[in-house]
């Protein structure tokens, strides 16, 4: 009798095959409603890193206009011909660093390096690939010779606008789109001019710093059309563009006055024109504007 009952009771306080089925399945439905809530949970935070090193940044850069007559650091420097495209290149991200003191490598007399390092806020947490290392072919230009940024000091990521200031140019200049306020010196001289951020017409309006998937030092808007792989190398026949998207068809930018913001990658290619270039590539090339908008639109970061 004793033992018949242990039995019973054994019986009765096990989980038959169907409740563990039946807990499973609910298992099985919370984790599928919840993974995607956690996914874009993690995406949005990482979103807001990036956001804030934009601002980071964005304030290293009007920290050393402001110690510089508010003229704004050249985003390139190629002191002798054997250094384009080779670790013996300087830029803003060199020019900086003592502002920001945050990632990134000191100068090693030309010598690039070879592995990456600690970006710090260099580092942009929705880059596909920071310290990519593939061979940038295009338009004919030569191989990385370390990862990261064309320096191999930096990771890829965050880029100066060079198209800064063509508006307030006035136009077309002896055939060619009028210069920016953002320059580079090239061997022997300077390629644009430098200026201020006193020639813009709206300061909080015009962008400084954006993300861009390249391994170049400078951005322009013409990128926003071209497409690029996650590596960073340019081609025709990707799904993402070459300026960095924040996943939800935006892109995180700094602007002039110090302020960073997310904003719509179809927006800063329309009429509030926050490249402050559109004007100005459209009075040397009419029809500019609208070729430029019908590539973005064929991009699928930048639509779906």
């Amino acid at each position: 009798m004793v033992q018949s009952m242990k039995k019973q009771g054994l019986k009765s306080g096990a989980f038959t095959l169907i409740e563990l089925l039946v807990v499973i399945a609910i298992i099985a439905i919370l984790a599928a409603i919840l993974f995607p809530v956690f996914a874009q949970a993690k995406a949005a935070a990482k979103r807001t890193s990036d956001l804030s090193n934009n601002k980071q940044l964005g304030l290293g850069v009007l920290m050393y206009m402001n110690d510089s007559d508010d003229m704004t650091p050249l985003f390139r420097v190629v002191a002798v011909g054997s250094d384009w495209w080779t670790a013996g290149t300087t830029g803003w991200k060199d020019e900086t660093s003592p502002y920001i003191k945050n990632g990134g490598r000191p100068f090693n007399n030309g010598i690039p390096y070879t592995v990456p390092d600690n970006g710090g806020i260099f580092q942009s947490p929705i880059s596909d690939a920071p310290w990519s290392d593939v061979t940038p072919i295009y338009w004919g230009w030569p191989l990385a010779q370390g990862p990261g940024d064309e320096t191999t000091r930096f990771p890829r990521g965050y880029a100066l606008n060079q198209d800064a200031g063509r508006n307030e140019g006035g136009g077309p200049v002896n055939g060619n789109v009028a210069n920016g306020i953002i320059a580079d010196w090239e061997v022997t001289g300077l390629n644009g001019a430098v200026g201020s951020e006193t020639q813009l017409s709206n300061v909080a309006n015009t962008i400084l710093i954006a993300n861009a998937r390249d391994y170049f030092l400078g951005a322009w808007v013409d990128e926003m059309g071209y497409t690029c792989d996650a590596n960073g190398l340019p081609g025709g026949g990707n799904q993402l563009s070459c300026i960095q998207s924040t996943k939800n068809r935006g892109m995180n930018v700094a602007y002039f006055d110090g302020h960073a913001k997310n904003i719509n990658g179809q927006y800063s290619v329309g009429t509030q024109d926050p490249w402050d270039a559109l004007a100005a590539y459209e009075l040397a090339s009419p029809g500019y504007r609208q070729n430029l908008m019908n590539a973005v639109n064929a991009i699928p970061e930048w639509t779906q």
